[in-house]
Order: C-alpha cells, then sequence, then structure tokens
C-alpha cells in the first residue's frame, strides 16, 4: 500500500499517543479494580484478539513449540514482564496520578542501558551519563515540587511501584535480550505471553468468580479496560514491531520518548491536573534528557536527514 509508505511516519505518531492514553485508562480501571484482575483482564482479551488474527494472518511463522528453551524465554516474560511489571504499575497508578507515573516508568531506557554496562560490559558515552543526569532530575523535580514549591513528603509509595515497575521493565528487557533466539518472531511472543500472564494468575482473582465484581465495574473502567486491551496493547506493540522490521529499533524507539509529555497534556485533560511551573520544567528535563542520552548516531542522522527533509522539503 503506497499510501501507507507515504505516511507512515504520521501514522507511527499515534504510537506515543495511545501509550501516553494507557495512563490515563488505566487510572480508571484501578478505580474499580484491583492491580490483579486488571491484568488478568487486560491481557486474557488481548490474547482473545490476536491469537485468532495470528493464526489466519501469521500462521506460518508459528514457534516449534516443542523447543524447551522457547518456554524457558517465555516463561521469564511472562514472570518479569507480564505478571511483575504490570502489578507494580496499576498498584503504583491507585497512589500517585498519571504524570508522575507516565515520568518514573520513562526512565526506564536509562535503567536498561545501565543493566547493559553491568551485565553485557556494553560501553556508553558521556553523553549518555549527562542524559540520565536530566531526565532523573527532572523527575524527581515534578515529583517534589508538583504543587509549585519543594516538599520531599510528595515521594510516596505509588512514586516507589512505579520506580520498581521501570526497573522491572528493564529486567524483562534485558532478560528476553540474553534468552531469545534469532527466528523468534515477536508477534507470536506477546500473543502467548499476554494469554500465559493471564492463566497463571487466574487463581489469584478471588472477586473475579463473585457476580459482585462484574457489576461494580463501571462504565469508565470497562473504556479504560478495552482501550488499553485494543490501542496500546494490540495495535501499539503491533506497529512497533512493523516499524522495528521496516525502518530498524533506532528509528522506532525515538517515538517513544514522546510518551510522558503526551501523559502529562491528557492528564490534564481528563483530571484537571495543574501544569505547575515544576511540572513543565520537569517533564521538559525528563523529554530531553531522554532523548539526549539514548539517540546513537544512526537515530540523530535519521532525524537530520529524513524526518526533517520529508516534514519540510519537497522532493
Amino acid at each position: 500500500m503506497r499510501w501507507f509508505d507515504r505516511f507512515f511516519v504520521f501514522i507511527f505518531l499515534l504510537i506515543p499517543f495511545t501509550w501516553g492514553g494507557s495512563f490515563i485508562a488505566a487510572k480508571y480501571v484501578v478505580h474499580d479494580i484491583d492491580p490483579i484482575n486488571t491484568v488478568i483482564l487486560r491481557f486474557f482479551l488481548s490474547a482473545l484478539i490476536m491469537l485468532p488474527w495470528l493464526f489466519i494472518f501469521h500462521r506460518k511463522h508459528h514457534p516449534d513449540l516443542r523447543d524447551r528453551s522457547y518456554w524457558f524465554h517465555l516463561l521469564l516474560l511472562v514472570a518479569i514482564g507480564g505478571i511483575s511489571y504490570h502489578i507494580f504499575f496499576f498498584w503504583g497508578l491507585t497512589h500517585t496520578n498519571p504524570t508522575n507515573a507516565a515520568i518514573i516508568v520513562a526512565l526506564n531506557p536509562f535503567f536498561t542501558a545501565f543493566g547493559e554496562i553491568i551485565f553485557f560490559k556494553i560501553r556508553r558515552s558521556t553523553r549518555f551519563y549527562i542524559g540520565f543526569l536530566i531526565a532523573f532530575s527532572g523527575a524527581l523535580w515534578v515529583n517534589i515540587a508538583r504543587g509549585g514549591h519543594i516538599d520531599f513528603s510528595n515521594l510516596g509509595l505509588g512514586e516507589l511501584l512505579c520506580l520498581i515497575a521501570s526497573l522491572l521493565w528493564s529486567a524483562f528487557t534485558l532478560t528476553a535480550k540474553a534468552t531469545k533466539k534469532e527466528g523468534w518472531d515477536s508477534l507470536w511472543l506477546n500473543a502467548y505471553n499476554y494469554l500465559l500472564t493471564a492463566l497463571v494468575i487466574l487463581p489469584f482473582a478471588g472477586q473475579m468468580f463473585t457476580a459482585e465484581f462484574w457489576w461494580g465495574i463501571s462504565t469508565p473502567a470497562w473504556l479504560g479496560i478495552w482501550y488499553m486491551v485494543i490501542f496500546p496493547t494490540t495495535i501499539g506493540y503491533t506497529m512497533f514491531y512493523i516499524g522495528v522490521q521496516r525502518k530498524g529499533p533506532a528509528w522506532a524507539s525515538t517515538f517513544i520518548y514522546l510518551v510522558p509529555s503526551i501523559t502529562a497534556n491528557l492528564d490534564y485533560l481528563f483530571f484537571d491536573t495543574l501544569f505547575t511551573l515544576p511540572l513543565v520544567v520537569g517533564t521538559t528535563m525528563v523529554v530531553i534528557g531522554l532523548l539526549y542520552g539514548n539517540m546513537g548516531e544512526k537515530q540523530i542522522t535519521w532525524l537530520k536527514s529524513k524526518m526533517f527533509r520529508k516534514m519540510f522539503l519537497k522532493d
């Protein structure tokens, strides 16, 4: 489809918007549903959508389920990325606002990079450490001065839980990198990850097996669940995977750095979170730090020679 290729950059810009929206949707959901049942609903419904689609349109890439190393890799994804990360993420959102959560979780690329330095002996430039200090300072500033003045008591349980979630996502990324074999299809891995995550923690669902649980879910919470299922999970992850295949991981990851600022704007629209000076300055510092510290030469070259040229110059 030529039109799809022509407008691919603009279509791809929808991904950080869907992921930013997931923080808002999750806030509505955790008001009515506890973190464990939220994870079950999100991932079971996502698997219910993805698996039939994959069997129909992507069946030739189905993995060999007799491969023990595949199951080992998959179970690690389930334990760290599927269950642990999302429980702490949703639990954190019950104690803080979406903007603070997004800013803290956005520090994940740095935690992952530090893990690569420690475990994979990958060297980082001075720019990386400068970027980390800028982004971390911005996240700290937002959280201690959210009301317009400095108050360290604002650093509460929600921020701590989101920080643990961010560290867990880094552990998930590093584990996936260390155990994934070339040729394993990421779409199938995601779909089976969703299904197994829901099934493994289903025995701990508790309230889900009562009529009161289902009647107690409000319309905003249901809309939040389906938003997370369809947009950031099914469409967002799939589009990101297509971007990695078409343009490469360096190109695709550039867009993720927009998530904190998008979440802050959505938080203002949906929950009337005030745009205080510390919020604006801190969020800007996080985005600048993430971009400066994590962008490699390929990303910088692409931004200079491709993106701006396509947007502003005629062929």
